[in-house]
This record gives C-alpha cells, sequence and structure tokens, in this order.
C-alpha cells in the first residue's frame, strides 16, 4: 500500500504521470496502474486529465494528500525510533514571517531548547502564504506570521500584539517602501495612497536594509515598534496602529 500511496503524493505535487515516473525510477504505465489500483481501493476519482500532460486533482485528492503526507512521516519516524532507540531526536520545523523571526523566535528560542533538549529545531523565514501551504504540505509544523492567513487544515492563534508605527525623520521627503509583496510594503502604500501622499520613494527588499537606511537618518517608513531600538525616533499613528501576530 505505501509504493501506492508515495506514487499519489508524488502525482498530486508534480501533476504529471511521466516526471513522477522519473522520479520513482518507474515506468508511466506503472504509475498510472499504481494510481488506478489506490482510485478502486478507495472507490474514488483523485486525478482528471486537463489537456495532454497536465493532470488535476479532484476535490477527494485534496482532501487525502495532507493525510496521505502525515501516515508517511508518522511511519518513517517510528522506522527510525525503532532504529536510533533511546539516541532519537525529534525534528521540529518552526516557520516565520520576517518580522516574527527577527523579533519573537529570538525570544522563544531559550523556552524551547530548555523544554525540549532532544528536538532539533529549524527556523526557516518565509512569506505569510508560503507558510500557509508548507503547512498544508506537512513540510511544516508550526507558522508564526503577521497576517491573518486561513486555511480549513490549520488552526490560528493570536499570541502577540505588534505596534506599527511611522519611524525615521518626520521632516523627510524620503518615504521607504518595502517590498510590495510584503505585509509592511502593502500597509505602506496603503498608507500613502489614504493620505494622498507623494513622497520621493526609496525602495528596499531587505527589512534589515529598511533599518539601517532609518538608522542613518535617510527617509521613514511603516514599520514594527518591536524593532526599532533607541537611536531611532518615532510617532505613534492614528489609524492602521495595531496588528497581531499569529501561531
Amino acid at each position: 500500500m505505501f509504493h501506492l500511496l508515495k506514487a499519489f503524493l508524488s502525482v498530486y505535487e508534480t501533476h504529471n504521470f511521466t516526471k513522477t515516473a522519473n522520479n520513482l525510477y518507474l515506468s508511466q504505465p506503472t504509475v498510472s496502474s499504481q494510481i488506478r489500483k489506490l482510485e478502486d481501493y478507495l472507490n474514488v476519482s483523485l486525478f482528471v486529465r486537463n489537456g495532454k500532460q497536465e493532470i488535476l486533482p479532484t476535490k477527494e485528492a485534496d482532501f487525502l494528500y495532507p493525510r496521505i503526507l502525515k501516515i508517511i512521516e508518522e511511519w518513517n519516524d517510528a522506522i527510525t525510533h525503532v532504529d536510533t532507540q533511546k539516541t532519537y531526536r525529534e525534528k521540529c520545523v518552526l516557520a516565520s514571517s520576517q518580522t516574527c523571526g527577527a523579533y519573537l523566535i529570538p525570544k522563544i528560542v531559550p523556552v524551547l531548547v530548555k523544554h525540549f533538549p532532544m528536538v532539533n529545531f529549524s527556523f526557516p523565514v518565509m512569506s505569510g502564504p508560503e507558510i500557509v501551504q508548507e503547512l498544508e504540505k506537512a513540510k511544516v509544523d508550526f507558522g508564526l506570521i503577521e497576517t491573518p492567513e486561513r486555511s480549513e487544515l490549520m488552526t490560528r492563534h493570536v499570541i502577540a500584539k505588534d505596534e506599527l508605527v511611522l519611524a525615521g525623520d518626520s521632516n523627510s521627503d524620503y518615504w521607504i517602501l518595502p517590498e510590495t509583496n510584503s505585509p509592511l510594503g502593502f500597509i505602506n502604500e496603503n498608507y500613502l495612497k489614504y493620505n494622498n501622499l507623494s513622497p520621493n520613494l526609496i525602495r528596499t527588499y531587505n527589512h534589515e536594509m529598511a533599518l539601517a537606511l532609518l538608522k542613518h537618518q535617510v527617509g521613514k517608513t511603516i514599520i514594527s515598534k518591536l524593532a526599532l531600538d533607541p537611536s531611532i525616533p518615532y510617532q505613534h499613528l492614528k489609524t492602521l496602529n495595531n496588528r497581531n501576530l499569529y501561531l
């Protein structure tokens, strides 16, 4: 049965029988046969063809995918436990968005390593939507994000409050604008539109670069108060000033 489940996972991820065959070192007819056997066993259709090459998952496949991932993960974990016995160390992946990674993770890590000494932790940084996708695929265990992303496959809890402030030289003609697809980029752009402001823009694609510019008294931007050190002046905002941080 496990070889059928692995074939299903690969087809679901690649949307292609040929790619799956190459990944699993099988022939394409063998992959097709394995998928048919799984469909017959479950009495459902798992994939439909969209043109000559692309294979699209059905709603039944969408339902099964994260659960089968978990089954395979638990099986591999059990095998590792048996092999290593007392020396086995668990793994935990806690992904975070940029703000959470820079200012929450360092506060959490000392507690985690103290209370879970037999766990190997990793803390990748990625965007909120990417974290949700990785959670749905069971490739990360927990996520810390500053946007209220939704998914039927996960639960979301508010774990902290964050204040957004206007930091930097209030009289500057330059506005530091973070990358557009980031939460802070979206908030800064909305603030400029709402207040009908057209400053000179300095676009940054790195959180540390924006902070370095503020420390060198270049420009201003809306940023998390958590990020600021005493050398950077700031003003409280009347609107768009509070947001939740989520686990």
